[in-house]
């Protein structure tokens, strides 16, 4: 099987990345452990260990509470490791999601701000003006409802995050250089709400209707925090089958901060699920990680996923296919010139897609005219 090999291949960048769900039991407990090994031209070769445990229970699907646990590094100094918990029916309708990490970056991205950051790299990501250390625990608590049934397609969730950070910016560095907001490092604890309706046929591998998205964050004194911003993000995905084997995907996502906005919050956005950008393989591919980062940041992602043949590996169903896409993404941030209004980053490339039930493994080529050129991208689940 490759998933055991590919499944963390976005472990630093992706917030639920846990091994297989087992089918619905009545009672009893399954675990699984599998080693993992990636590679991503932003990342370098990871490795590392990811675990499960599900524990069942009468009236309770498809489990009653469920355990995960990872080990990861990269060989470009990063560190991705977490405990996490989920309670599908812990509060009666509410799901109760939580998650303990750690995270270190020896080379973490910093161009500067806004959309013509750094306009002397080359395209080295290893070389230190371009980089500093950071290391970030941290933890998260959220509930998640469908208040009208789990057939209806409007979902709510709510809750909290925190999470302190440490900067150490390397000699003679741009971040140095510039010392933005943020430059002391501290903590960020932030109020999570947002509303979702979903109409997917398939939220792993979806090929018709859509996700609409709405969330806001809020960070202050009064929730922990050193520094006081709000975040608003507005996101939409759309599915369209145009054959039997042929389907069309789009994505658009506005993610806006305000007020005292650290510059490590520059390039996150808000959602269900994490992104950064703009560049990296979460939203503009092609593009390095967090090339291009400011209070507003904008991208598009769209993708041709063809469904190619279905086979067994080892006896198990599998579904291959290929993907092409087009990706685009620019930002604005307060006191930098960031050009016309014209003046995108964009990034084209093709993929392979094989996958098993909920299972979707991702091989992405990506093309750019920005300085990096090409990158190549292995990850588990679709860009979206």
């Amino acid at each position: 099987m490759l998933l055991p090999v590919l499944l963390l291949t976005v472990a630093s960048a992706a917030p639920v990345m846990t091994a297989p769900k087992p089918a619905p039991k009545s009672k009893g407990v399954d675990a699984i452990a599998l080693p993992l090994l990636s590679f991503n031209s932003d990342f370098g070769v990871g490795y590392g260990l990811v675990g499960g445990m599900y524990l069942y229970g009468e009236g309770h699907t498809p489990y009653q509470h469920g355990l995960g646990a990872q080990v990861f590094f990269t060989s470009r100094g990063v560190q991705n490791h977490y405990l996490r918990y989920d309670g599908p029916q812990l509060l009666g309708p509410l799901r109760v999601e939580a998650r303990f990490e750690y995270k270190r970056e020896l080379r973490s991205p910093f161009y500067g701000a806004g959309n013509r950051s750094a306009p002397d790299f080359k395209g080295d990501v290893d070389d230190p003006r371009y980089n500093y250390d950071k290391g970030s625990p941290g933890a998260w608590l959220r509930l998640r409802g469908r208040p009208f049934g789990e057939d209806h397609p409007f979902q709510f969730y709510g809750g909290y995050s925190w999470r302190y950070t440490r900067v150490s910016p390397y000699e003679a560095s741009m971040l140095e250089q510039q010392r933005p907001l943020g430059i002391e490092g501290g903590s960020t604890g932030q109020l999570l709400m947002g509303v979702l309706w979903d109409t997917r046929d398939n939220e792993p591998d979806p090929t018709t209707g859509g996700v609409e998205e709405l969330a806001v964050r809020l960070s202050g004194h009064i929730t922990g925090s050193r520094y006081q911003y709000a975040g608003l993000t507005l996101s939409e995905r759309r599915y369209f089958r145009l054959s039997s084997r042929l389907v069309f995907a789009q994505r658009l996502s506005l993610d806006m901060l305000f007020g005292q906005v650290p510059f490590f919050e520059w390039s996150t956005t808000g959602g269900v699920n994490f992104t950064e950008g703009v560049g990296g393989m979460s939203s503009v591919r092609g593009v390095e990680r967090n090339r291009f980062a400011g209070n507003i940041k904008v991208f598009s992602n769209s993708e041709l996923r063809f469904h190619a043949l279905d086979l067994r590996i080892l006896g198990q169903p599998m579904k291959l296919g290929a993907a092409a896409f087009v990706d685009i993404g620019r930002v604005w941030h307060p006191g930098v010139v960031d050009g016309k209004w014209h003046e995108w980053h964009p990034g084209v490339g093709a993929g392979l897609r094989v996958a098993r039930r909920a299972a979707v493994i991702r091989v992405d080529y990506a093309l750019s005219t920005e300085t990096g050129g090409q990158r190549l991208y292995m990850n588990f689940g679709h860009m979206f």
